[in-house]
């Protein structure tokens, strides 16, 4: 899923570089996808070297050891470059002490509607999708096994249904929490443990609920509410994507752009404010095609530093600590 995995990095980092599709935001169509294929991916980490009560603090140093090494560093060099070049730009107005330990711990990220002083200070703005990633490892361990994963999926799937039709904040509760977004990583992890779909496939009766879903949201023109459009097209995209991809050889090519990825996610919102700081380019304006090529190859070179200088050293460790935990 390497490849998958770099095209989603860069529609997330061509969103924030003001690039949308028919009105929608590809960002959020491509996070959706991230979330299903964590959930696929940490159902397989568990199964295959955690899945013991003892285990459970082991994974989650390695999910630390995965998360934070390039976070560290590119949140670094953004830090650096703010204070040199005086970067503008609403996420960077009003630094304090609370959101520079919130940038630090990454987890209070994904509660920033709650709180200006954060929301006034994100180094990294999309880091507060990390931040609900870590939170979904927190759980994911006790949902398998304490074998309440699809009593999990139920009780999300319910908030998120309630956020969709605009009963309650759907921007917040139908795309950024944990409550109304755990069934999207689950789906993923349901995936994994049955890669071929089946009429009995808990996730195939969820594209059946969405689609359905999906139809009363336009019936009764709740499908505008923030996010709705690229959240249901994400999950159905996605899980489908999903199935596919599951069954797919990995190659070494597939392998190198899935290890860029994740540094790309991470420095684009550093890459694009040294282009406007550069270039004198207005923030929220619409980038030339020839400048977004080149921040995205920028991008690419800045992740593949960090996965050679930071990300690779850790992963030999990783693995180490994963075979440790198999015996």
């Amino acid at each position: 899923m390497g490849t998958y995995r770099f095209f989603l990095a860069v529609l997330v980092a061509l969103s924030h570089m003001e690039v949308s599709v028919s009105g929608m935001n590809p960002g959020v169509f491509a996070v959706i996808s991230f979330f299903l294929i964590s959930g696929f991916v940490m159902t397989g980490l568990v199964r295959t070297h955690y899945m013991q009560w003892r285990a459970v603090p082991r994974f989650y140093l390695d999910r630390v050891a995965r998360i934070f090494p390039q976070y560290v560093l590119f949140m670094a060099l953004t830090g650096l470059a703010l204070v040199v070049l005086r970067f503008q730009s609403p996420y960077l107005a009003q630094f304090s002490g609370t959101a520079l330990w919130a940038n630090v711990l990454v987890v209070p990220l994904d509660f920033f509607m709650f709180s200006p002083a954060i929301a006034g200070f994100m180094l990294i703005p999309q880091a507060w999708s990390l931040g609900l990633e870590l939170l979904f490892y927190l759980l994911m361990p006790w949902l398998l096994l304490g074998r309440v994963r699809g009593l999990a999926l139920v009780a999300s799937l319910a908030v998120w249904g309630v956020a969709a039709f605009g009963f309650i904040h759907t921007d917040t509760w139908g795309y950024r929490l944990l409550p109304g977004t755990l069934f999207m990583f689950l789906a993923g992890s349901y995936v994994y443990d049955q890669p071929r779909p089946s009429w009995r496939h808990p996730a195939l009766w969820l594209l059946a609920a969405l689609l359905t879903v999906a139809v009363l949201l336009v019936a009764m023109g709740k499908h505008s509410l923030p996010y709705n459009r690229e959240v249901v097209g994400g999950l159905l995209v996605g899980i489908v994507a999903l199935f596919w991809l599951a069954r797919l050889p990995r190659t070494d090519w597939d392998d190198w752009l899935g290890n860029l990825s994740y540094g790309v996610f991470l420095c684009h919102f550093l890459v694009m404010w040294l282009f406007e700081s550069a270039l004198g380019h207005p923030a929220g304006q619409p980038w030339p095609g020839s400048t977004l090529a080149a921040m995205l190859a920028v991008c690419v070179l800045l992740a593949w530093l960090g996965f050679v200088l930071v990300e690779r050293p850790v992963l030999r460790w990783r693995h180490r600590l994963r075979q440790r935990g198999r015996g």
